[in-house]
Order: C-alpha cells, then sequence, then structure tokens
C-alpha cells in the first residue's frame, strides 16, 4: 500500500513506529510510550506511562492504565483505571490524593475507577487494548453520573 508506506517512513527511510523513547547517558534507550496514547489536556502533552508508573507505586495498587477522555474545557483529561491489591481498600480520592504534591498537578487523574482484572481489555496475548479501555471507563463514569 504506497500510501500507507508513505506515512510509516520518514523522507531519510527511517520506520516511524509511534513508540517514544528517551535516551539516558549510558545511551540505553528506555520505552515511554506510545505517541497515539498522549492525552492532551489544555495544550499539554501528558504520559500516561509517566501516571501508571507512579500510581502503581501505592501499596494497594495491583495496576493501573490511563487514558484521556474527552473534556469541554482542557480537550482531554487523564482518567485512571485501578486494581486494588487482593484485600486492599481504597477511595478514588486517596488514589487521587497520593499523586498530588508528587507529579504535576496536571498529570492526576481527575478520576479513578475501580476496576477487577476481567474488566482491563486485552488481547489474546495480554496487550490492554486502550481503545476499548477508554469505552470502559467512559461507560463506568456515565453510570456513576460523574463523567
Amino acid at each position: 500500500d504506497p500510501e500507507h508506506n508513505a506515512r510509516a517512513f520518514d523522507v531519510e527511510g527511517y520506520f516511524l513506529t509511534g513508540d517514544l523513547g528517551a535516551l539516558d547517558a549510558a545511551g540505553r534507550l528506555h520505552f515511554r510510550g506510545r505517541l497515539k496514547d498522549l492525552i492532551k489536556a489544555g495544550g499539554i502533552n501528558i504520559s500516561p506511562l509517566e501516571v501508571e508508573e507512579y500510581l502503581m507505586t501505592h501499596p494497594k495498587v495491583q495496576y493501573a492504565a490511563v487514558v484521556g477522555l474527552p473534556d469541554a474545557v482542557k480537550g482531554e483529561v487523564p482518567v485512571a483505571a485501578v486494581e486494588l491489591r487482593a484485600g486492599a481498600a481504597a477511595t478514588a480520592e486517596e488514589i487521587r490524593g497520593f499523586c498530588r504534591g508528587h507529579i504535576a498537578s496536571y498529570k492526576v487523574p481527575v478520576q479513578v475507577v475501580f476496576l477487577r482484572p476481567d474488566e482491563f481489555p486485552r488481547t489474546n496475548t495480554g496487550k490492554l487494548q486502550k481503545t476499548e479501555l477508554r469505552e470502559v471507563m467512559a461507560g463506568h463514569l456515565r453510570s456513576s453520573a460523574v463523567l
């Protein structure tokens, strides 16, 4: 498909993967997420991976995924899906409070939805499907009259 190929390669012939990365002082490349997953909130790009990594340092959090959901003012806002560790209990405000003062205020999820492991949409290989997760999150927030 010549049209797809033209979009997939830059003028120098490099394949554009859509992955974001950073080189450290030793020249090692560190994966920082996917370009299409960036949350664009009021003109600021937010890396969901950065927020997810911080959320998973909370002692009660087993897993976290962050997506952008539509916002009338900012365009998008970060929203977190959180799976708690077995036997743990937490509130959305507790999770948001854990973030305040430790990550930039614009990166703090505006909403936190607690999901069971089976509610995270995954491919057959176990990869999280962020597009479907946005739909799951929007449904949860609509049903709770938050969105």
